[in-house]
């Protein structure tokens, strides 16, 4: 019985909370007496514990004189505690990478980002911070998808573009108001040291592969590279201004010298 008490705690409930609802399941329903004679909690508590619990959806009430307590299903009732724990699992982790975010922001104008779920929260922050414009080049289509909602939410306030070095093809998601570019050759330094290179193929460090995927460019004031090593996805974010002008200067070069797709990409359209 004890593990039992320590799990449903672990899922949200009290003890008196958990001893009270497990003392009903054992015993199918009761009286306040009997709640209190099986679970140990002191009658006098049961009352509140019961209201509470009844509040909550987890046990139904047969008022009368005494009251009955009936639990509702073990099954629902995890389902819910579940379900809660999750929510309330998925939101600390948002505040505390909020936290880690602005604390990063402050202290350093260079960071790198593992892990999928900080790599989307850094991308939806940078894209929340646009005052101006948003520029994306894009070199893995097959994952725009998740991106999707992003550029298009962002498009409908403000400027988007998007570069596609590999061509237009393989985009199946709509983008709102988002434009699309296909770069064309402009400069051959550019385009043989820089845009082949190291845009769009894999390049080889010490014996490390590291391929580009994004580029994101808010403004010209944050840019976030994501980019798998060694098939690892990672990402590194950059506020430091003579990196990100830079890196703004060559994809406004690019889109300067593209083929731009006619108007933005509709809901229910595709590439």
């Amino acid at each position: 019985m004890d593990d039992l008490i320590r799990n449903l705690m672990a899922l949200g409930l009290t003890e008196y909370e958990a001893r009270v609802y497990a003392a009903l399941v054992g015993i199918g329903e009761g009286s306040a007496r009997q709640i209190h004679e099986t679970s140990g909690v002191p009658r006098p508590r049961v009352y509140d514990i019961a209201e509470g619990l009844a509040a909550r959806g987890f046990i139904t009430i047969r008022r009368g004189n005494p009251h009955i307590y009936i639990p509702v299903e073990p099954g629902v009732v995890i389902h819910h505690l579940k379900s809660a724990a999750d929510a309330a699992a998925t939101a600390a982790a948002q505040g505390l990478d909020a936290l880690s975010l602005d604390a990063r922001s402050k202290n350093s104008p260079i960071w790198y980002v593992q892990g999928e779920w900080s790599i989307r929260r850094h991308a939806e922050s940078l894209a929340g911070g646009v005052t101006r414009d948003l520029a994306v080049v894009c070199l893995d289509y097959g994952e725009i998808g998740e991106f999707a909602r992003l550029i298009a939410d962002t498009s409908r306030d403000h400027p988007v573009s998007i570069l596609l070095p590999n061509g237009k093809r393989g985009i199946r998601k709509p983008l709102g108001n988002a434009f699309l570019h296909v770069p064309k050759p402009f400069c051959a330094f550019f385009q043989e040291n820089i845009f082949e290179k190291i845009y769009c193929g894999p390049l080889s460090v010490d014996g490390a592969a590291y391929l580009l995927e994004y580029i994101f460019i808010a403004d010209d004031r944050v840019c976030m590279i994501i980019y798998r090593e060694n098939g690892v996805r990672n990402a590194v974010v950059i506020t430091l201004p003579f990196i990100t002008c830079v890196q703004r200067q060559f994809v406004n070069r690019m889109i300067a010298n593209s083929e731009q797709i006619e108007g933005p990409v509709k809901a229910g359209g595709g590439l």
